[in-house]
C-alpha cells in the first residue's frame, strides 16, 4: 500500500458523547478537543464532536461523533490501541477512574500492554515500550 492509500481518519458512534469523553480524555489521557463540522444538520460528518489530529509524522484523525440511529447507531465492537509513555501509570489512572479492565498491564514482545472497554462495548489497548 503506497502513502496515499493509507488509513488517515478513525470515527466512533458513541451513544453517550460526555461519557465516551471521561473515558478517553479523563480516564486514557487522550488530548480530545471540541470541534464542530458544519452543516451541523449534515447526519455522516456534521455537528459537535470531540476530535485529535495526529500531525507528527504520518497524518491520523481520530474523533468520537454522537450516535445517530439508525443510520449511525453506536459503534460497538472496533478495537484499538494507543501507544503511552507508562502502561502501568496510565492503568493506575484508569482503574481510579472506574473504567472497565479487561486485562491488566502484562508483558508482550512488543511492550507492555493493557486492554479496557470503552462506554459502548469497544475494546481499547493502550501499550508502552
Amino acid at each position: 500500500m503506497s502513502d496515499r492509500e493509507r488509513l488517515i481518519v478513525v470515527i466512533l458512534r458513541a451513544s453517550d458523547l460526555a461519557a465516551s469523553l471521561r473515558f478517553y480524555r479523563d480516564a486514557l489521557g487522550v488530548p480530545l478537543e471540541p470541534g464542530l463540522n458544519e452543516p451541523e444538520s449534515d447526519p455522516w460528518i456534521g455537528g459537535r464532536h470531540v476530535e485529535l489530529s495526529y500531525r507528527d509524522g504520518a497524518y491520523l484523525h481520530f474523533a468520537l461523533f454522537p450516535a445517530r440511529p439508525p443510520d449511525f447507531p453506536a459503534t460497538t465492537s472496533a478495537e484499538l490501541g494507543f501507544r503511552v509513555p507508562d502502561a502501568r501509570a496510565l492503568h493506575e489512572r484508569a482503574v481510579a477512574a472506574g473504567v472497565r479492565v479487561l486485562h491488566p498491564p502484562r508483558e508482550e514482545p512488543w511492550g507492555i500492554t493493557a486492554r479496557y472497554a470503552d462506554p459502548d462495548g469497544n475494546v481499547v489497548g493502550i501499550t508502552s515500550r
